[in-house]
């Protein structure tokens, strides 16, 4: 147990830094660790990872994502997920753009081995100042999901807001909802929300506290629930 815990620890700490090595090229780097170790009476290990990677030249952005989450108690594996995500913008103006975008991700607790999905539309800024900032995205999704039933294709709609309120020069919060309603299945749509609240703490580090929930309508396999909600405390590295 302590070998495997030595062993997340340090994968936390790598992806918590590993944004440095593109900081002097210009990309813009939030790398975020959540870690708890126990042992002794209570054998617990519990891992969160985030990583987001962008770079803005001329009129175009593009932006990788990863995130890994994995909980074990003793010997019993409770929670283990992961994606990976590659998003390109195209400005057209100030205030919007369009935007191509592919996941993968998988969750065994879902019944998902892998769910590939390729997003197109566009983004449109509503409130851009110092304080507050407000966006809006519409768009397609075509998802390709091996699931432990069965593997099928899915059209979806989708549907993004999100606000992000400075409170002061330490202090934020973000909220973001996300509707996926199904073209191919109507009952089966999806829907997604997180409230974080950030607290400043250096020039680079920063400590967030999220609440997510993740919904689906039709779940993939008898048992499942329709909701996964996520509490999560982590350090923030922004480079």
């Amino acid at each position: 147990m302590m070998k495997c815990s030595g062993i997340l620890l340090f994968c936390g700490f790598c992806v918590l830094f590993t944004g440095a090595a593109f900081a002097d090229d210009g990309w813009k780097n939030e790398s975020s660790a959540g870690v708890v170790l126990a042992t002794g009476n209570t054998e617990t290990t519990t891992l969160n990872l985030a990583q987001a990677t962008l770079n803005e030249f001329d009129h175009n952005v593009i932006k990788l994502t990863a995130g890994y989450l994995y909980q074990k108690s003793g010997e019993i594996l409770s929670a283990k997920s992961w994606n990976l995500g590659l998003r390109y913008d195209r400005n057209l103006s100030e205030r919007q753009s369009l935007f191509l975008a592919q996941t993968v991700e998988g969750d065994q607790f879902k019944g998902i081995n892998q769910r590939y999905s390729t997003d197109v539309g566009t983004k449109y800024l509503f409130v851009k100042d110092d304080t507050l900032n407000w966006l809006g995205e519409v768009g397609y999704r075509y998802t390709k999901e091996n699931a432990i039933l069965q593997s099928r294709s899915l059209h979806y709609a989708r549907v993004y807001t999100e606000v992000e309120k400075k409170w002061n020069a330490a202090v934020s919060t973000k909220y973001w909802l996300e509707i996926l309603p199904n073209f191919t299945e109507s009952s089966d749509w999806q829907a997604n929300t997180e409230l974080s609240l950030s607290a400043v703490m250096t020039s680079i580090f920063s400590i967030k506290s999220a609440y997510l929930i993740k919904f689906d309508h039709v779940v993939n396999a008898p048992g499942l629930k329709q909701a996964d909600k996520v509490l999560t405390t982590s350090l923030v590295a922004k480079f």
